[in-house]
């Protein structure tokens, strides 16, 4: 259950970023994307891979 919460929040979470960087490069100035949108895709990038390699970690080193 608690695998399955992690993956779910890591994938919603850099949706989210993907979603707001898509909308803001078509917003006028069309092409031009803000660097707090940028710092925040940063963000949930690295949030998502940690979440997300801390996870594979646990599953390959922890017998079930």
């Amino acid at each position: 259950m608690s695998n399955h919460v992690q993956t779910v929040t890591a994938v919603v979470v850099l949706t989210t970023g993907v979603v707001l960087s898509y909308i803001d490069y078509f917003m006028p100035p069309v092409g031009s994307i803000e660097d707090s949108v940028l710092s925040y895709l940063a963000h949930t990038m690295m949030f998502s891979g940690s979440v997300l390699g801390v996870k594979t970690y646990v599953d390959y080193r922890l017998p079930k």
